[in-house]
């Protein structure tokens, strides 16, 4: 049935001859199969950076080589670059395969596990235990997960107990309790029970539980964890109060190491303030005619007393100054 398209209908510029989709592609890039560049291209890259025929190695493809490298050796230099890609694969099978003969001498009890793999085989256990909530450690029948381990040769660690949890449940061999993640008040099902659950998808999923730290309020967390997270810094309004009482001590300290006393009088001589700006220390006419009186009130005997003090002796000293 013919579709009556309203632009090509009213579109006065476009031509009668003219698909509709023809510009569809205008402005996309036009690369060749080969990665963009062509046999010459790549020829003439090469002699230009020099790259010849040699042995190679993939951890230099992966880390050294650009891609204009790759595609080159990927066509002129195929027998070395297969041979390299090759090898990687030959060094990753052997690799599994040690991995695999090394768990097997482990199930087979020809090793024992050193204290560091018993600590990770229970690391791992634990971890399966609190992301799968659902699964029931006390049906022996759930021990086909490890049985199914043991059988292909694989270590016990959590990606290899997923995997293989994942695998008995899609065949309904383990027992797995719905009412422990809340998806209904069955606590025991397997078999085609399990397989035409309702939510079987959920029940094979990992779980988030709630840790004993997440149930805490910020208040608690805190009174826990006192020792770190307290703030010991002091608040400003403290440094405030402590520099203020420091000063005055201080303050306190030079008036009783200036102060010299005879009698009933005390004298109080201050370091004296730069005035005016010049950087020196002069006593003003004020302080004169003060110390002037001071003197006047004194009798001979007193005034000789009090000269031996060095404090005022260099008081009376300075008033000849200008």
């Amino acid at each position: 049935m013919p579709v009556f398209n309203v632009f090509e209908q009213t579109n006065v510029r476009r031509k009668k001859n003219t698909p509709f989709n023809d510009g569809v592609s205008a402005g996309t890039a036009k690369v060749s199969s080969s990665g963009g560049k062509s046999r010459e291209e790549l020829k003439t890259l090469g002699e230009r950076n020099g790259w010849t025929q040699r042995e190679l190695s993939m951890r230099e493809i992966h880390q050294q080589m650009g891609a204009d490298e790759t595609l080159w050796h990927q066509t002129f230099n195929k027998e070395n670059f297969d041979k390299a890609v090759e090898r990687d694969a030959v060094v990753k099978e052997r690799t599994v395969i040690n991995q695999k003969w090394d768990a097997k001498k482990l199930w087979d009890d020809v090793t024992k596990p050193t204290p560091e793999q018993a600590a990770e085989i229970a690391s791992a256990l634990e971890r399966f235990k609190q992301t799968y909530p659902q699964f029931i450690q006390s049906r022996a029948e759930n021990g086909i997960i490890l049985l199914g381990l043991r059988d292909k040769n694989m270590a016990v660690t959590f990606e290899n107990l997923v995997e293989s949890f994942e695998d008995c449940a899609m065949k309904g061999l383990v027992h797995l309790n719905p009412s422990a993640i809340a998806l209904g008040s069955q606590t025991d099902i397997s078999g085609d029970e399990l397989l035409h659950h309702q939510n079987f998808h959920k029940l094979i999923q990992p779980q988030k539980r709630i840790s004993d730290v997440d149930r805490l309020s910020a208040d608690e967390f805190f009174q826990q964890n006192k020792e770190v997270l307290a703030d010991r810094r002091t608040p400003p309004i403290i440094q405030a109060r402590n520099a203020k009482a420091a000063s005055t001590a201080a303050l306190l300290q030079q008036t009783e190491t200036s102060t010299a006393k005879s009698g009933s009088t005390s004298v109080t001589d201050y370091e004296r303030e730069p005035r005016g700006g010049s950087g020196t220390s002069a006593i003003t006419e004020i302080e004169k005619a003060s110390f002037r009186n001071l003197l006047r009130d004194l009798s001979s005997q007193e005034f000789a007393e009090r000269c031996t003090d060095p404090q005022f002796k260099a008081a009376v000293d300075r008033l000849g100054e200008k």
